[in-house]
């Protein structure tokens, strides 16, 4: 894909958005995002890749419009219409047709930025945040339909066994025989889990990198949740374990984090008892999930140092929690009656 320059970037934002300011490239993975400062928060022209299709992009940009009405107390771009009035455009950049969109810029540090500068004995305020956060995710995402929520994402966790070829590649020995228990253990509840539990539109990847923090009285909390790339329609209990997966991973004491996080959820929406029951399950089935497309991108491109950056963490909280009562995490909720 032919790079857009910065000063290219900013006529199509003045021409199509009426917006003008100060332009500077964001890093991106194949698109190409631009912040534009007003005197404000300001706004990101966003340039799709080629290959993105029309529908995955508008997903993104209904979900996030859905939010923005249904849930204004949660921080998510704003998404911001063109002067034809529409929220998408599909324009010559560079040579080639891309989807081109702006959405308002979200100030704050990551999730992980944010608990790297805080002593452990003051995080309880931002793991409960960030509770409320992906609480008030699947509040708002309640009954939201859209097409494109269907398509065979990778990191759909009721795509896992599609994972399990790639099994025999991890070298270690005692983590093979983990994810082999874990995620074997969770293809096999599939089917039945699919009659079982609620199934709705996830976010899908409340990381500690899509997870934004601001101050409050004086404390760090989660303020918003930015990237929507990777929506799918799957259970709905896998953004709370999703959230708690990359939050865990920060702590000493990960069960008490996650025990934080469930709590704060649960004050902004009630999950079925057998949800809570399968929580454990379901975090060390996303570990495993990571662990596994780590595996095949590492095969696929075996000379990128990227691949594994993440793993280290990964890795060492699934052997962790293989080792903690399933029960654990839950066991303060599991008294109270959540439906």
């Amino acid at each position: 894909m032919d790079i857009l320059t910065p000063d290219a970037a900013l006529k199509l934002a003045e021409h199509h958005w009426h917006i003008h300011g100060e332009v500077s490239a964001l890093p991106s993975y194949a698109d190409q995002n631009f912040r534009i400062r007003d005197g404000g928060a300001g706004y990101v022209l966003k340039v799709a890749h080629p290959s993105w299709a029309w529908q995955d992009i508008e997903l993104e940009n209904r979900a996030m419009m859905t939010l923005a009405e249904r849930e204004p107390a949660l921080g998510v771009p704003r998404v911001q219409l063109a002067a034809s009035g529409e929220h998408l455009l599909s324009l010559s950049v560079a040579g080639r047709t891309c989807l081109v969109r702006v959405l308002s810029y979200v100030p704050g540090s990551t999730y992980a930025e944010a608990i790297a500068g805080l002593a452990p004995g003051v995080r309880a305020p931002l793991h409960e945040s960030l509770g409320r956060a992906v609480g008030r995710l699947t509040r708002g995402l309640k009954d939201f339909h859209h097409p494109a929520a269907d398509r065979q994402h990778d990191w759909n966790l009721m795509r896992l066994p599609a994972l399990m070829d790639q099994l025999p590649h991890i070298a270690d020995a005692e983590l093979r025989d983990a994810v082999q228990r874990h995620a074997g253990g969770f293809c096999a509840s599939l089917p039945h889990w699919r009659s079982e539990l609620p199934v709705t539109v996830l976010h899908n990847d409340a990381n500690d990198l899509n997870v934004i923090a601001g101050e409050e009285g004086g404390r760090k909390v989660v303020s918003a949740v930015i990237d929507f790339g990777d929506m799918c329609t799957s259970f709905r209990l896998a953004d709370l374990a999703i959230a708690c997966t990359y939050a865990m991973q920060h702590e000493n004491n990960p069960v008490a984090c996650a025990q934080r996080i469930v709590g704060g959820y649960l004050a902004e929406h009630p999950l079925l008892p057998r949800e809570l029951e399968y929580l454990h399950a379901f975090i060390l089935a996303r570990l495993c999930h990571s662990i596994l497309m780590a595996t095949r991108s590492q095969r696929e491109q075996p000379d990128n140092p990227f691949v594994m950056v993440s793993q280290q963490g990964v890795r060492r909280l699934l052997l962790q929690l293989a080792c903690v009562e399933a029960d654990a995490i839950v066991r303060p909720f599991m008294e109270s009656r959540h439906d």
